[in-house]
């Protein structure tokens, strides 16, 4: 096996934020398939803070839970997908991006 340079890109952002009446969530993952992207892992958070406070799920709306979106593919194709996310998530989000090596 050999290990090759790839990137990661995790979007944190609220699960309950929305564009054009669709979760933000939806669009991005839509955008990557659009693009062919190797894939895209969507995790719910219970806890977490930030801008605002997350408490646990009995305290706060499953949807509006803090999700992260976890995508990882070759550096060419995240650095074409970076302006395109951005467009999506706005000011709603932190993309954050760093080099990962897989196999």
């Amino acid at each position: 096996m050999e290990l090759r340079k790839m990137l990661k890109v995790m979007i944190r952002l609220s699960g309950g934020k929305r564009k054009d009446k669709k979760p933000l969530v939806t669009l991005v993952l839509e955008k990557c398939r659009e693009e062919s992207i190797l894939g895209a892992t969507v995790t719910q958070c219970q806890f977490g803070y930030g801008e605002t406070e997350y408490r646990s799920r009995a305290l706060r709306s499953l949807k509006d839970l803090p999700v992260i979106i976890e995508i990882v593919d070759d550096p060419i194709a995240i650095q074409e997908l970076i302006p395109k996310l951005k467009e999506i998530i706005e000011e709603d989000g932190l993309i954050t991006i760093e080099e990962v090596m897989a196999v």
